[in-house]
């Protein structure tokens, strides 16, 4: 049971929050009353995240040695010693297996997302992940990938204003998670990534306001321009919200080293983000 445990942990289910993107394609088609897309929405959600732990995995077996000098992933299973590379690698097999066998079981285009999906992160884990700029553009187009596997697998199109604000959001929070290993790891940031080397607090500060300046803009073309009336534009305010309240953490709080754990864990995020999907649903079912 204890191994069992560690492999779960391994799999870092925490991580699985973004994965909630699939569930985009189902929220902004209006379909989220339909049980079919509703349950092969959940399906492709569970199968994302089996492959996401996959490269999880395997990027714990990558890095071990780089881990071990990180403040907090040194207690990962395998930097660890809890997990053994050979459970690792024997795990990390069947979630493969399972993943993209899902995927093919539901359509041969999702089956082909996935793929992507796994063939990018290896990319990035190999060569990408020393990049500048390329780096975090790599772990953007992942989250991107999320998105379009949800809305293929339910067969409805997304609006090109959706994908870009996808796109956008990904690169912020991505920057703002380099800028956060910069400061915590001061002098041993290049020992945990290299690519460290090749940014600076000022560079990263710019980037992420780029990227938050573009997802405000994309998301309130999409709200103009995918619906006959104009009320999705309200939801704009807990958009703008939501990236300046994140941003705030970051800047006075010293949070972003884990975007996921800062979402899970801020009240104020949360709240806003529950009142952004009921009000975002609400819109959509009485003004179609």
């Amino acid at each position: 049971m204890t191994l069992l445990k560690n492999i779960f942990k391994l799999m870092r289910p925490k991580q699985w929050i973004k994965n909630f993107f699939v569930f985009g394609g189902l929220l902004f088609s209006y379909s989220f009353f339909d049980l079919n897309k509703v349950i092969t929405s959940i399906i492709v959600f569970i199968l994302f995240c089996f492959i996401s732990s996959t490269v999880y995995i395997m990027n714990d077996i990558l890095d071990v040695e780089k881990d071990r000098v990180h403040p907090k992933k040194k207690f990962r299973p395998i930097a660890s010693g809890a997990v053994m590379p050979r459970e690792a690698v024997i795990a990390m097999i069947i979630l493969l297996v399972i993943s993209l066998g899902g995927g093919f079981l539901i359509n041969k285009l999702v089956f082909g997302v996935l793929l992507l999906y796994l063939i990018n992160n290896i990319i990035y884990s190999f060569k990408i992940k020393h990049v500048v700029i390329l780096d975090v553009i790599s772990i953007a187009i992942g989250f991107l990938l999320r998105i379009l596997a949800g809305g293929i697998a339910i067969d409805v199109s997304l609006s090109s204003w959706i994908l870009l604000c996808t796109f956008s959001i990904s690169l912020f929070l991505g920057f703002e998670k380099r800028a956060n290993e910069l400061v915590k790891l001061e002098g041993k940031a290049n020992e945990h990534r290299k690519i460290l080397d090749e940014y600076s607090s000022e560079l990263l500060n710019d980037f992420t306001n780029v990227s938050m300046t573009c997802t405000i803009i994309s998301y309130a073309m999409y709200t103009f321009m995918a619906y006959d009336h104009k009320y999705m534009m309200i939801t704009n305010l807990f958009v703008v919200y939501g990236l300046f309240r994140y941003k705030y953490l970051i800047v006075k709080k010293g949070e972003g080293g884990s975007p996921t754990e800062t979402v899970l864990t801020d009240k104020s995020i949360i709240i806003n983000v529950l009142v952004w999907a009921v009000t975002s649903g609400a819109i959509l079912m009485f003004f179609r």
